[in-house]
C-alpha cells in the first residue's frame, strides 16, 4: 500500500544552478553523489541530477489543458504564504505571481525553477 510520495526527481539542465535555487527556496542539500542531490524541506523531497544533453521540452504552464503529458507543477505546503514569499524574493528569487487566494480554495504564489517548472508554495485557506 503506498503511504506517501518519497521524493520528486527533477532533471536540471545545470545542477549546480538547482541545487542553489531549492537552496534559497529553504531546501538543505541533504545526501550528494555522482548521480545527483537529495534536497530536503521538512518532509518535502527532491532528488536533483543531471539531465541529458541535449534540447529540452518547452515548459509547461501551470494548469494549462493543453500540456502534453508529464507532470505540470510541484506545489509545497507552507504555513504563511505571504511571509514565505517575502523571504524567498529577499533571498533573489523571482516570482511569476504574488500571493493570491484562489477560488478552489488555497493561496498561493507561482515560480519557475531554473528548468522553468511550476512551483507554487500554497496553503489552504479552510482546514
Amino acid at each position: 500500500m503506498i503511504t506517501a510520495v518519497d521524493n520528486i526527481g527533477i532533471a536540471a539542465a545545470n545542477l549546480q544552478s538547482s541545487v542553489a535555487f531549492y537552496e534559497k527556496l529553504g531546501f538543505t542539500n541533504a545526501f550528494a553523489n555522482d548521480r545527483g542531490c537529495l534536497m530536503v524541506a521538512g518532509s518535502a523531497r527532491l532528488f536533483v541530477f543531471p539531465a541529458a544533453k541535449g534540447n529540452g521540452a518547452p515548459p509547461l504552464r501551470a494548469f494549462d489543458l493543453n500540456n502534453p503529458p508529464g507532470i505540470d507543477h510541484i506545489s509545497f505546503l507552507v504555513d504563511d504564504v505571504d511571509r514565505t514569499y517575502h523571504e524567498i524574493r529577499a533571498r533573489g528569487i523571482e516570482f511569476e505571481s504574488a500571493p493570491a487566494d484562489q477560488f478552489w480554495g488555497a493561496r498561493t504564489a507561482t515560480l519557475r525553477d531554473p528548468d522553468g517548472n511550476n512551483i507554487y508554495l500554497l496553503a489552504w485557506l479552510q482546514n
